[in-house]
C-alpha cells in the first residue's frame, strides 16, 4: 500500500545520486559519517532491493515504524521520486503524515546537503 510520495529535482548526475542511495551508511564526499540524519541509536536503513541507476528500496529508517519501506525511483535527468510503502496494518493517519514529512526532509534536506546542492 502506498502511504505517500513526492519528487525532487537534483543537480548531480543520476549515477551519483543512485550511489548515495545505495550507501546510506557512507557520506558521498567521504566525510566519515552516514548522510541521512538518523534518530539517536538508530542504524542507517539497509538496501532491500535495487536496479542499477534507476531504483533503490530501503528498509525503514524509522525505528518506530519498521514495516515501512522507502522506494526511490530515479530518472536520467535526476528527477527523484520517493514512495512510502507499507503492508497491513496501515499506520494511523497521524503517523502517515509524520512519515511523509520525514521522507520529504530526508530527500530535500539530508540528501541535498550530503550531495552539496
Amino acid at each position: 500500500m502506498v502511504l505517500g510520495s513526492g519528487t525532487a529535482s537534483l543537480s548531480p548526475p543520476a549515477r551519483f545520486v543512485w550511489n548515495a542511495l545505495m550507501h546510506p551508511d557512507l557520506h558521498p564526499h567521504n566525510r566519515g559519517f552516514a548522510w541521512p540524519v538518523m534518530f539517536q541509536d538508530a542504524p542507517p536503513p539497509r538496501v532491500v532491493e535495487s536496479s542499477e541507476f534507476d531504483r533503490v528500496v530501503w528498509s525503514s529508517p524509522w525505528p518506530t515504524v519498521p514495516e515501512v519501506l522507502v522506494q526511490f525511483d530515479l530518472r536520467p535527468n535526476t528527477q527523484l521520486r520517493w514512495t512510502l510503502l507499507a503492508h497491513a496494518p496501515t499506520p494511523s493517519l497521524q503517523t502517515i503524515e509524520w512519515l511523509r514529512a520525514q521522507a520529504s526532509h530526508l530527500v530535500n534536506v539530508d540528501l541535498r546537503s550530503a550531495l552539496g546542492h
